[in-house]
């Protein structure tokens, strides 16, 4: 049985398939991924934004409490006295009393001499008034933290959400130190890599069964007990096989993924004053959140094996097969990623939408397999 294994292990993975998940992948990088990693962070003040709250980590730990909010309040004065010293320097600027960071960036001066300041300031001091404006953005942010999720109480009469918004209020979670760019980044990239691992596995799986149609072997088959368990033989090989592949994909993602210095946030907690884009149900952290995206992605790619392995054996040929993938691939890719990939535990849906979801997943995918298994053994040659 482990030879007939390997050898619909080999039926798969041939060097034509090989060559084509190589270029598939590395087109769909070009299309969607490469430029995450490229111009991450993407854009200035979310540079300097991205790189304060990496010395927040650093000066603060985990979370910002009052006091160390307070020398961060220093911390940005200090800049602004800088920038004010600067200005104080240019004659127009003393002149037009536009030498300070508020008067020359918050006031509704917009005169012609405030218009060249302005300019010469984003030239000359380029750095320094973008790491003013990041570190004003966080400060209020962090004035506001207990507003968090003010949104929700507008809108839901849920009580458990409710009871979820004061106790994320109440238990530090508003002081906790996790910027929404590394969640956002990490959510886009996450959702790009789970649709090539997927778009991978349907051309990995749709020869299955339909080469041994083609070949008229599958007669044969059906001719001796034997052959007919052959199918479980073959849906195992692809379900190993494709869980191999999506494997790769992963190594290859986390690979480039390391390299986008987000590591000092795996430990922090993704609720937070300042991840604008998604409170949870769960006190989760970084790194929770992405092995529950990873294990979303094997549960769905699993299922997936199965329902391709299950098309490729009803389908009389290629064509039949493609125009079968086509509503899977929507269900897979836009349903599937959006509500059971991006944005986990969220509180934009019910608390447990993840985990039934996924058990659901599961069930389907299991039914499938014993309803396929059982009409193996029943179906008749000419079927």
């Amino acid at each position: 049985m482990m030879r007939i294994f390997l050898e619909e292990w080999k039926k798969l993975f041939t060097w034509q398939f090989a060559i084509l998940l190589v270029l598939v992948s590395l087109i769909f990088y070009e299309l969607f991924i490469v430029f995450e990693f490229k111009y991450f962070p993407n854009g200035r003040p979310i540079l300097d934004t991205f790189m304060v709250t990496q010395e927040m980590l650093e000066n603060y730990g985990e979370g910002m409490d009052e006091e160390e909010f307070r020398d961060f309040q220093q911390r940005f004065e200090d800049r602004e006295a800088l920038l004010h010293n600067y200005l104080e320097e240019d004659e127009k600027a003393v002149v037009a009393d536009l030498t300070s960071y508020e008067a020359l960036y918050r006031s509704e001066i917009d005169n012609e001499v405030a218009q060249d300041l302005r300019e010469k300031v984003g030239v000359e001091k380029e750095d320094l008034i973008y790491d003013i404006q990041a570190r004003e953005s966080i400060i209020s942010s962090y004035e506001d933290r207990k507003e968090m999720g003010i949104s929700y109480f507008e809108t839901s009469s849920n009580p458990a959400l409710l009871e979820r918004i004061e106790q994320l209020r109440e238990n530090g979670s508003a002081e906790n130190i996790f910027s929404y760019i590394v969640f956002e980044n990490y959510d886009f990239l996450i959702k790009d890599v789970a649709i090539l691992s997927f778009l991978s596995i349907m051309l990995f799986i749709m020869p299955l069964y339909l080469k041994d149609r083609k070949s008229k072997v599958i007669h044969l088959q059906y001719a001796t007990k034997k052959g007919r368990s052959l199918f479980r033989t073959k849906l195992a090989a692809a379900v190993t096989g494709g869980i191999l592949v999506i494997t790769a994909q992963l190594i290859l993602f986390f690979s480039l993924y390391a390299t986008n210095d987000t590591h000092m946030f795996l430990s922090q907690n993704i609720n937070s004053f300042f991840n604008f884009v998604m409170l949870s149900w769960f006190d989760l952290t970084f790194l929770q959140y992405i092995i529950l995206t990873v294990v979303a992605i094997y549960i769905l790619g699993i299922a997936l094996i199965v329902v391709c392995a299950w098309i490729s054996n009803i389908s009389p040929n290629y064509m039949t097969s493609v125009g079968m993938h086509v509503p899977l691939a929507y269900v897979a890719f836009g349903v599937g990623t959006t509500y059971l990939l991006r944005h986990v535990t969220t509180l934009e849906l019910p608390k447990y939408t993840f985990l039934i979801g996924l058990a659901l997943v599961l069930l389907i995918s299991s039914s499938v397999v014993f309803w396929s298994v059982k009409r193996e053994k029943r179906k008749d040659i000419l079927a």
